[in-house]
């Protein structure tokens, strides 16, 4: 009997749910009645434009970029931070440091060297100090995961910024 009561109850809620529903309907088709929905219209479709390719005159899609070089332009007039004009320029400052991707590490003691691929496959060995990228980056930090770099970045009025950029160790 006790079973009976939950079951009765249950049945008896569910007769209440039932009802006129008339209101209901009514306010239902006279708001799809009402509303009419705006579309705006498409745009027109641009009008295509033939492009010859002229391999000559643009360099191919198909053939890496050749290595970047910038040209500096110093003021030395100026009392404010300079990249070293005395400085022999190292063979990784001819890429940019996208072109550039860290591959490991390796150790001595408690120094670390970064190993560091170009973008045509080859890789060195660097350590804190050394210079790599396009604007004057050198090596401020190594460790098992990164390597931190301070590049000299020109403000356009003669002047030198530093900013720091990180190298994250890629295994691809």
């Amino acid at each position: 009997m006790m079973r009976l009561l939950p079951l009765g109850l249950f049945i008896l809620l569910l007769t209440g749910c039932v009802g006129d529903r008339s209101d209901l309907e009514l306010f239902v088709t006279t708001t799809k009645a009402q509303h009419v929905a705006h579309i705006p219209k498409l745009k027109e479709t641009p009008k295509f434009e033939h492009f010859v390719y002229q391999a000559d005159l643009i360099r191919s899609p198909f053939v890496p970029p050749s290595r970047e070089l910038t040209a500096e332009i110093i003021d030395t007039t100026k009392d404010c931070l300079q990249p070293d004009l005395e400085r022999r320029k190292g063979r990784l400052e001819t890429y940019p440091l996208d072109n550039l991707m860290m591959r490991g590490t390796l150790s001595e003691t408690d120094i670390i060297w970064a190993l560091v691929e170009t973008n045509d496959g080859s890789v060195y060995r660097l350590g804190i100090g050394e210079y790599l990228g396009l604007y004057n980056g050198r090596i401020a930090k190594v460790t098992q995961q990164m390597v931190e770099i301070i590049e000299l970045i020109p403000d356009g009025s003669g002047c030198w910024t530093e900013r720091l950029s990180n190298m994250e160790l890629t295994g691809e």
